[in-house]
């Protein structure tokens, strides 16, 4: 499987945002994350990086 985490980055710490991410969708300044059981997350962020081999996806706001 290629699920997801995202992680938020703040003040040089990561926050564990979600686990098992499917799907990404920016709506404007907003992503939408959704999971595999379709369960979805609002965040007011940005992507700063994908690190795909590690299933990771590292957030900033």
């Amino acid at each position: 499987m290629c699920e997801l985490t995202v992680y938020l980055l703040e003040d040089g710490r990561e926050e564990k945002v979600m686990e098992d991410v499917a799907a990404i969708t920016p709506e404007g300044e907003r992503l939408v994350l959704v999971d595999l059981l379709g369960q979805q997350k609002v965040v007011e962020a940005r992507i700063k990086e994908l690190k795909l081999l590690e299933h990771k996806v590292y957030l900033t706001r």
